[in-house]
């Protein structure tokens, strides 16, 4: 895209209200999980730290006062039974699954791209072998191979795992969307124009076709996104996931299930967190489509 449609397309972004709000919210939780040391430091605590003094044995580890420990110490209050502090957890399981969800997209961007573009602008036999590889991953149960394959690597740093695991299985849904803008776009007359001229096929795949993929790679991405974050956490809810003392929030939502009735805001914290990211990135993704092709409003 040119300079000029990239400011077209962000003032019709910012033109609609719930895209400038899920924008805000996207931002903001950025900005919590980049600077999550620095809020931990200021607010005194730590995810990994164990506070015995704000639980309470007699109740069977219940955090003392209201609200889930909530106080000037403990900003969002306490888990049960180690006291470890969930404002701490919150933030950095932010930084977690955030990294693993844009990592992932990253990957199956990058995958999904290449293949497709080369799969729709060539045809023939390699699309054929592309296809059906596509074909293949999409016909996979995919969560239950995600659980296999994370469940037979126990001594793999489980972040990086999981971005391969997502990437992997992303990249088919990437692929399809490209595959299909790329045999549009190979059979465009501009395209027929440029190899009159004497272009050669990498010139034409990387100058002439590929530019103008950037708008649909781009919604794919960002509607990627909350996917693979409701995945991760849906994956260390199972405890198949990140894998303690790294802060989770589908981690925290697990060990939240037993206390929800004694304490509910211990499950209730880092389930609005998940709810309100995954809400924000699928808002913000249908206004970046709807801001790249307006028509697509009124279908």
């Amino acid at each position: 895209m040119t300079v000029l449609s990239q400011v077209t397309v962000l003032r019709r972004l910012l033109a609609q209200r719930s895209a400038a709000l899920a924008l805000a919210v996207v931002a903001g939780l950025v900005l919590v999980a980049v600077a999550a040391p620095l809020i931990t430091w200021i607010a005194g605590s730590s995810p990994t730290a164990f506070h015995g003094d704000a639980v309470d044995p007699a109740l069977g580890g219940l955090p003392r006062g209201a609200a889930g420990g909530i106080s000037t110490r403990h900003w969002l209050g306490v888990e049960p039974v180690n006291g470890r502090d969930v404002l701490a957890r919150v933030v950095y399981g932010a930084q977690v699954s955030l990294l693993i969800a844009v990592l992932a997209t990253a990957l199956s961007v990058v995958l999904g791209t290449a293949l497709g573009l080369v799969a729709g602008f060539f045809g023939g036999w390699v699309d054929t072998a592309i296809g059906r590889t596509m074909d293949l991953l999409l016909s996979f149960p995919s969560l239950i191979f995600m659980i296999a394959l994370i469940s037979a690597a126990p001594g793999v740093d489980r972040r990086l795992l999981l971005v391969v695991v997502l990437g992997f299985f992303g990249w088919p849904y990437v692929g399809r969307i490209v595959r299909g803008q790329a045999m549009v776009l190979a059979r465009g007359e501009f395209v027929a124009a440029a190899r009159v001229l004497g272009a050669s096929r990498r010139a034409l795949l990387l100058r002439e076709v590929l530019p103008n993929l950037t708008g649909p790679v781009l919604v794919v991405a960002t509607m990627s996104i909350p996917g693979y974050i409701a995945t991760e956490a849906g994956l260390s809810f199972l405890g198949v996931g990140v894998q303690a003392p790294t802060p989770s929030w589908g981690q925290m939502i697990a060990t939240a299930v037993p206390w929800y009735a004694a304490d509910p805001a211990y499950f209730l914290i880092p389930g609005a967190f998940l709810f309100v990211t995954v809400l924000a990135f699928n808002v913000l993704g249908d206004a970046v489509r709807d801001a790249l092709d307006p028509r697509s409003k009124r279908r």
